[in-house]
């Protein structure tokens, strides 16, 4: 674990500086720092870091709505640290995928192992994300297939392999997915429908 790159989110520039000399030293890259939760976004959005590491000395109300778009956009890694975990920060991170804290003094053992385990986790909960988003991908590709190749089969009286053969035909000659070929057969016979 090294080279990942990271942006840090705190009013206090001493512990800008004693977390960049905790970091950087470990391999991990400082791409910026701010004093607020919306600056946050738009540097989180412009460097693409692997984690954040954000002091609750921030508007908490305004970065829980950073951090949820973090959580519903799997944009990075996120280490919240504060002298105390209150209700309001304890649910952020219990409600998040992204995020995890880390009590002041900062221990930079501490610190790294959480940082170890929240860029785990955060890879685990990102290829799921995208293993999810592309089964229901599928998923939905098939139900429109089916749906297609239901119409064929009373429209054309084809067999369930003739229909099939048809729309992979038509989807192969027009370089279109066959999502998008029986998408066309399920709107045109609607339209004949509405007729």
């Amino acid at each position: 674990m090294a080279g990942e790159k990271y942006v840090l989110a705190t009013m206090e520039n001493p512990f800008q500086i004693q977390l960049r000399n905790m970091l950087n030293p470990n391999g991990f890259v400082f791409l910026g720092n701010c004093g607020d939760p919306i600056s946050l976004l738009r540097l989180i959005r412009s460097y693409q870091p692997d984690f954040i590491v954000v002091d609750t000395s921030l508007n908490l109300r305004e970065l829980r709505i950073v951090i949820e778009t973090l959580n519903d956009e799997m944009l990075c890694a996120c280490i919240i640290i504060g002298e105390y975990k209150n209700m309001e920060i304890e649910n952020i991170v219990e409600g998040s995928n992204v995020a995890s804290f880390v009590l002041k003094p900062v221990s930079l053992d501490i610190l790294l192992n959480t940082l170890e385990m929240a860029l785990l986790n955060y890879k685990r909960v990102s290829e799921l994300s995208r293993k999810l988003k592309e089964m229901t991908e599928n998923f939905e590709t098939r139900k429109l297939v089916e749906m297609a190749k239901a119409i064929l089969i009373k429209r054309d009286g084809l067999s369930e392999c003739e229909a099939y053969g048809k729309i992979r035909a038509r989807s192969m000659d027009s370089r279109m997915p066959m999502k998008e070929i029986a998408e066309a057969i399920i709107t045109l016979d609607e339209m004949k429908k509405g007729r």
